[in-house]
């Protein structure tokens, strides 16, 4: 058999086979296997059958399946035009297989260009004998040709121009060949292709019926379907469809009033569509069409902004008006002032009933219209300025006053915007006005009654946006300005309602980064003055210090406020200043390196900062000077600075330390009041700085101060982050446990014979440092399991301590340079809590009888071991993410339940506040699992429903988890504020679970608790918190919604 009767045998079974058969024939035509003449000789049986139409659109299918595999050069020139003339040919007396001929064309191009001649006859072959192309009902067909037709005016832009201007009866029929055209892939490529004419060539006598022929698919209604394999969507079709209407100025008497008239559609979306092909019009059309409409553009976006129906159409609606200005403003004066004369006599006439929605309105309209440019802004400044300081000025209202300011900072702030998109602007036009607008701001700010706090407000963004504006006040007056906001900052003494020192603190900010030299002039010495050097005890200017520290968010006033912090410092360490006092000093440094703005290099803080300000710090702490209240905020500072520094420059600072920091730690004679600073200062450093041989002497001095019973408590947490840091960071993972042996902390070792508590305490730490660096994976998992098998014989305390293994700590991060494994929780989880939860089950469950042959000292120590497990559990799933914890729900909800019954046992003070702080944390970590649970997942719970319920209705009560302050008097009250906080959070969490119970659960599960839930949910409405009672109400109302479907008596 042939190749085309192989080819129409498979077509309609296996496309694949076919074009394998096509391709076969095109190496043959390449081999020289077979004649092009021949080729075509074998299709004319077929494609010119006149009885079966569809076996000649297949035959032509094969044909261009062919071409589409034959590599270039196979065909010469004179072969590619007879092959055109035939399919060009076949056209103009049969249309059967159109889109097998434009591929077919399509591959002739593509082997070689065409002519003008020859793409002219392509175009104007398929206008006159397949239009429209809708007749056409399969989508691919249509999509061929529209690909070729795209093609021909991407390329051949000028001979299909000529083609327009030599036939006035070609645009016509081009129009209306893709009239009705319903399929997003076409019409994405239409939408395209159309843009050439409507550009590029004269249009004019046929310009509404291009227009209509894209306008009546406005506004575009698709929804592609969720397994659209084109990815096409609504958006990319507005697009599309925005720059069509765009496109053309000719179009602006057909396009706006249509517009304008779909603007008053009740569609939201219709007038999102329109204010954006608004938008996009004013951009495309010249100005000197845009005037002819500006009038009636305005008419029409005014009603959304005045009168808004929603925010974002109201927000485009402005961008549009800031379009028409800027358009307007590369014209002449003419049209400009034609269309600014009607919004600024309306915006003036809203002025004078201010304030009003309308006159607050008024002021987005003035912005968003002078920014369309300097010379815009400047005819609104003279327009409306005038009148509003009349207004002002004639009135006596401090509200109508405060309307008016808000509309005349919207101006200020227009001037400061367009100067950042087009520096050097000239301001003449707020000069006139900005000393008028200066003395009423400082008069409002410094002479209004403090109880006008939005008045003073407004005056206060109202100075520092008059500042911000170039050259709009004298030196004189910025000054003036300056003195205003920082008289606010330190001398006002306003608490609660009136206060706005912290909003002048942000305004003397922005007034920094305009004018650096009136603030260091002006504003820091006035600071000075009010932090003497040697204040009394009960005088430090806490307040003061703050907001000075503050200033050093803008990097032009950074360093002045830095040196003059170090200057004052070290004044008052000479003279001898309350260590309060010295203690904010340098706060305020550390919150100008963190949260500051010092100078950096490639991104890194500059070294020179650490040689200034932290180096002379170190030099007191290695002199003796070792400040309880001040050696961390030093060890903060100095990793701040020396943290981001290269290896060569950490290198350097770390020899320099080494002999002093070495003789501090050692182990015979360790300072534990050095801990905090050593913290954080090798917490800076870099693994490759230290050597291993300085490590060892180090972490057994810090093993022998975590281990002393005699220690300082008040100093153990920090020594065992240290020893965690330095195990994480720079002990070798290849010879960890020989290096953990030497320094007197081997795991093993420490739980051996009845550990201490400080002993535990260190081997949970070293685990921790393990775990997270996630370098020793067998050291770390047989430690693990180590810990894990202390749970059966140890007290609940140490039991709380695995939740330290997870626990976020800011030394143990990537920033310190630590060692931090991806993936170390959930190598945690995988090795922990399947151990966890077999053992509560093989414990029993919380109500499970016992053996009469079981003595009762066996069923306390059972319990006290499932104790263990649970609050072990449920400190390490504190930490964990939902999606590590959903695999493994079905195993976790029994134990988890069952942790919502441990009790609290009685304890006398002091222990008793942290044991019910421990208490507290462990149930709150269950309940914050169930409420995600309920949330997510709740059909897991559904067997679990009764227990879940009546266990949260005890955790609701006030009894299930008292209050200290109830069970103590005065002196439990004082020590307690922990313990009761955790257990009110634990009230309002089970109250949240309850909550949500009725609305997750399907009716017939909850039904049957509904009664004794709103029943018991009535003591909670009596809670002593009102966050408790707010929580009950809404769980009580979930509840009270279930209908039972029968009138039962309450």
């Amino acid at each position: 058999m042939s190749d085309i009767q192989l080819y129409l045998l498979e077509v309609d079974k296996s496309k694949p086979e076919a074009q394998s058969i096509a391709v076969q024939s095109a190496q043959k035509l390449e081999s020289k296997g077979l004649k092009l003449i021949d080729l075509i000789t074998s299709l004319e049986p077929y494609i010119n059958d006149k009885t079966d139409g569809n076996l000649r659109a297949k035959s032509v299918g094969y044909l261009a399946d062919v071409l589409s595999a034959v590599p270039p050069k196979v065909l010469s020139g004179r072969e590619r035009r007879l092959l055109g003339d035939f399919i060009l040919g076949r056209i103009e007396g049969d249309t059967e297989g159109i889109g097998a001929s434009a591929r077919a064309l399509l591959s002739l191009e593509g082997l070689g260009k065409w002519d003008a001649e020859t793409a002219q006859r392509v175009l104007t072959t398929f206008v006159n004998h397949a239009n429209p192309l809708r007749q056409f009902k399969l989508q691919t067909e249509r999509y061929s040709v529209v690909q070729l037709v795209d093609l021909l005016l991407a390329k051949y832009r000028e001979p299909m121009k000529k083609l327009h201007e030599s036939d006035p009866e070609f645009m016509p029929s081009f129009i209306a060949f893709f009239e009705g055209e319903k399929d997003p892939r076409n019409l994405m490529i239409i939408f395209s292709l159309l843009q050439v004419p409507m550009t590029e060539w004269d249009i004019q006598p046929n310009a509404q019926d291009l227009f209509d022929s894209v306008f009546n698919y406005f506004p575009i209604t698709f929804k592609p379907p969720p397994d659209d394999p084109y990815g096409i969507t609504a958006q990319d079709l507005k697009d599309r469809l925005r720059a069509c209407i765009a496109a053309n100025s000719d179009f602006a008497p057909h396009a706006f009033p249509q517009l304008l008239d779909k603007l008053d559609s009740t569609s939201m979306n219709t007038k999102r569509d329109v204010l954006q092909a608004i938008q996009a019009c004013v951009l495309g059309y010249e100005a000197k069409t845009i005037n002819l409409y500006s009038v009636t553009l305005w008419d029409a976006l005014k009603f959304e902004i005045l009168n808004v129906q929603e925010e974002d159409l109201a927000v485009e609606s402005l961008k549009a008006l800031t379009l028409l200005g800027a358009k307007l403003a590369e014209s002449s004066e003419g049209p400009l002032n034609a269309y600014l004369r009607p919004i600024i006599k309306e915006c003036n006439e809203h002025l004078e009933d201010a304030p009003t929605k309308q006159s607050e309105a008024s002021g987005r309209i003035l912005y968003s219209v002078s920014m369309g440019g300097q010379a815009v802004a400047d005819k609104v400044v003279k327009g409306v300025v005038p009148t509003l300081f009349n207004l002002y000025n004639s009135s006596e209202s401090i509200t109508k006053r405060r309307g008016l300011l808000e509309v005349f900072n919207q101006i200020l702030r227009a001037y400061v915007d367009l100067e950042d998109l087009q520096p050097g602007i000239n301001t003449e036009a707020v000069q006139v006005h900005a000393g008028e607008g200066l003395d009423a701001m400082v008069r409002a700010l410094l002479n209004a009654p403090k109880a006008e706090v939005s008045f003073r407000l407004t005056s206060l963004s109202g100075l520092a946006g008059l500042v911000s504006v170039r050259k709009a006040l004298s030196d004189t007056q910025v000054d003036g300005a300056v003195d205003a906001v920082t008289d606010i900052v330190l001398h006002e003494r306003i608490e609660g309602h009136g206060d706005i020192r912290t909003q002048a603190m942000q305004s003397l900010t922005e007034m920094a980064h305009v004018v650096p030299h009136a603030v260091r002039d002006r504003s820091v010495p006035a600071f000075m003055v009010e932090m003497p050097d040697c204040p009394t005890e009960d005088a430090v200017p806490g307040p003061v210090l703050e907001a000075f520290a503050q200033l050093s968010t803008e990097r032009q006033v950074f360093d002045t406020v830095t040196v003059r912090l170090k200057n004052k410092y070290n004044a008052a360490r000479h003279q001898g200043a309350p260590a309060s006092y010295q203690r904010a000093l340098l706060l305020g440094l550390l919150y100008a390196f963190t949260l500051g703005a010092p100078a950096r290099e490639d991104g890194v803080i500059l070294g020179k900062y650490y040689t200034e300000y932290a180096e002379p710090l170190v030099t007191e702490v290695s002199n003796g000077h070792r400040e309880s209240s001040t050696l961390e905020i030093i060890g903060r500072l100095v990793n701040a600075l020396l943290r981001p520094q290269g290896v060569h420059f950490q290198t350097n600072v770390y020899s320099k330390n080494l002999d002093w920091m070495t003789a501090s730690s050692n182990k015979d004679n360790a300072d534990i009041s050095l801990t905090p600073f050593t913290l954080h200062y090798y917490a800076a450093l870099r693994p490759e700085v230290t050597d291993a041989a300085d490590i060892v002497p180090l972490l057994q001095a810090q093993a022998t101060l975590a281990l002393s019973p005699a220690s300082d408590r008040a100093y153990s947490s920090t020594v065992l982050r240290l020893l965690s840091l330095l195990v994480n960071k720079f002990a070798n993972p290849k010879t960890m446990q020989a290096t953990l042996e030497a320094s007197g902390i081997e795991v093993q070792t420490l739980l051996s014979n009845n550990p201490t508590p400080q002993a535990t305490q260190v081997a949970f730490a070293i685990v921790k440092a393990l775990l997270i660096q996630g370098k020793t994976g067998k050291l770390a998992t047989q430690y693990l399991q180590v810990l894990l098998d202390l749970l059966a014989t140890c007290e609940k305390e140490t039991a709380h301590r695995f939740a330290i293994l997870l626990a976020p700590d800011e030394i143990l991060v990537k920033e310190n340079h630590c060692l931090v494994s991806g993936l170390y929780k959930q190598k945690v989880f995988n090795q922990t809590v399947p151990s966890l939860t077999e053992n509560v089950r093989l414990c029993g469950g919380a109500n499970a009888p016992e053996p009469s042959s079981t003595s009762s000292g066996e069923v306390g120590v059972r319990q006290d071991k499932k104790s263990n497990y649970l609050i072990a559990l449920s400190g390490l799933l504190r930490w964990l993410p939902y999606s590590v914890l959903e695999p493994a729900l079905g195993s976790l909800i029994p134990p988890l339940l069952q942790t919502l019954d441990l009790s609290t046992p009685p304890a006398s003070p002091p222990s008793s506040s942290h044991q019910l702080a421990e208490e507290s944390e462990v149930k709150r970590s269950a309940l914050v699992i169930f409420e995600s649970v309920l949330m997510h997942d709740p059909r897991l719970l559904e067997e679990h429903v009764s227990s879940l319920v009546g266990r949260l209705l005890g955790c609701s009560s006030g009894n299930a988890t008292q209050h200290p302050s109830t069970a103590g008097g005065k002196k439990a009250r004082a020590g307690s504020s922990a313990a009761g906080e955790g257990a009110v959070t634990v009230r309002a969490k089970s109250l949240q679970c309850l909550a949500l119970c009725p609305k997750q659960f399907r009716r017939e599960k909850v039904i049957p608790f509904r009664r004794e839930v709103v029943k018991q949910l009535l003591g909670c409405l009596d809670d002593g918190k009102r966050r408790v009672r707010a929580e009950a109400v809404r769980a009580r109302t979930a509840w009270l919604g279930l209908d039972e479907g029968v009138d039962e008596e309450d």
